[in-house]
């Protein structure tokens, strides 16, 4: 007996992780993929606020701000759906250096993930405006990416393509599949 002692206690440990990730893992952080943003989850949503105007902060500087008809926060305080945002915007130094509307966005407390899983607007300042289908932000590598289609608009010269992919660590800004109307100055 004292020779197996070992191999049933490290069966009873596997088998009690895999248990906890299968049947617990809405209150374990590695339960769930980071991507996963929909919003099934806020059927049982705990807080709704009307008319809110929310603001993210980081090192006690916002970052963040955004106005919406309706915030649902789930009841594990996870994640957030913003429902017809009327204006957002980032912002750096206090001064807000985009801005953005759209019908929902879903964010990630946990990660500081976001998605908008439709229609939305971006406009930088003293930079182009896009126009697109999906969004999804990475927080953890600094990344934007937009899909379905997106429209960019900048000092009269119009781009079309089928992705975006924005990677601010490396101020990089990738559109693939181009086509559009490059305004020449006079």
């Amino acid at each position: 007996m004292k020779r197996w002692l070992p191999y049933i206690t490290g069966l009873v440990l596997v088998a009690g992780i895999a248990w906890s990730f299968a049947y617990m893992r809405a209150l374990h952080p590695f339960g769930r993929a980071v991507t996963d943003l929909g919003d099934e989850h806020l059927q049982d949503v705990g807080l709704v606020f009307e008319g809110a105007t929310l603001v993210g902060w980081s090192e006690r500087q916002r970052i963040w701000k955004i106005q919406a008809k309706t915030v649902e926060v789930s009841r594990d305080r996870r994640r957030a759906t913003f429902r017809h945002v009327t204006a957002g915007s980032l912002i750096k130094d206090g001064e807000p250096i985009a801005t953005m509307k759209a019908g929902k966005v879903v964010y990630n407390t946990i990660t500081r993930n976001a998605f908008v899983p439709g229609a939305a607007a971006l406009a930088v300042k003293d930079g182009p405006s896009f126009k697109t289908n999906s969004i999804y932000w990475k927080a953890s590598a600094s990344r934007l990416a937009c899909g379905g289609g997106v429209s960019a608009t900048f000092g009269g010269s119009t781009f079309h393509g089928e992705k975006m992919v924005a990677d601010l660590a490396k101020k990089e800004l990738t559109i693939s599949k181009v086509y559009g109307t490059i305004r020449l100055p006079d």
